[in-house]
């Protein structure tokens, strides 16, 4: 009868380890994925943002004029990185303005520019968004898992079983020394993660190019005029 109860008592704390670490490690798994897409968006949709952002520095020539651009957008200044490049021209790869004049040509370079810079925003901010939503749903489930799996009550259960603190804590793989089940729980506790607003800036969405034209225009008239001498390289 004894051999008949412990394997009993074996299958369910078996099956209460399972349970437990099987919820623990999907978490920690949704966590881990988490956390790589924070690093994925700040590596490709921030770099791509940053980019850009050069492009309109260079083309804006003087830094109160860029200045006066992030205010435009209404981009935080940290967004916009550091201000050298090592070759200028190799921002403008592949990217060419169109139009009969070299005035022309800057000003429609720059108008592409903004609407690359206007594409990569949206983007970044669908991912932003998403990301958001994801960190709230798996802050709910860890709150959820830790109130469902309360181990001062998983512990007090298992004493019905067998009182002995070494088979109480076998299966959470603890080591045998007796612990109050409140510090049990603070040591296997899962911390929520990182927000996304530690990794990635909230950009704003960038007003569309028709709305700020008048005066993008006026802006890249009041740099065009430093571009224009014979020492400035512009890639028009």
């Amino acid at each position: 009868m004894d051999d008949f109860v412990n394997a009993i008592a074996y299958e369910v704390k078996q099956e209460i380890a399972n349970r437990y670490f099987g919820f623990r490690s999907q978490i920690e798994t949704e966590i881990e994925q988490y956390l790589k897409k924070l690093h994925d968006a700040d590596r490709e949709h921030l770099a791509e943002i940053r980019l850009d952002l050069r492009r309109l520095r260079v083309l804006l020539h003087q830094e109160r004029f860029f200045k006066d651009f992030l205010l435009m957008a209404r981009l935080p200044k940290s967004i916009a990185g550091g201000q050298s490049w090592p070759d200028a021209a190799e921002l403008f790869t592949e990217l060419k303005g169109e139009g009969f004049s070299r005035w022309r040509r800057y000003r429609d370079l720059a108008f592409k520019v903004y609407q690359s810079l206007e594409k990569g925003i949206a983007a970044y901010r669908a991912t932003w968004v998403d990301l958001d939503d994801e960190y709230a749903e798996i802050c709910t489930r860890i709150d959820d898992f830790h109130r469902n799996n309360d181990l001062s009550g998983i512990l007090s259960f298992l004493r019905t079983f067998d009182s002995s603190d070494t088979e109480r804590l076998k299966f959470l793989h603890a080591d045998s020394a007796p612990r109050p089940a409140g510090n049990l729980d603070q040591e296997l506790r899962i911390p929520h993660p990182r927000p996304v607003t530690d990794i990635l800036p909230d950009v704003p969405a960038l007003p569309p190019l028709k709305q700020v034209k008048t005066l993008m225009s006026g802006l890249l008239k009041s740099a065009y005029a430093f571009h224009d001498s014979p020492q400035t390289i512009l890639p028009v």
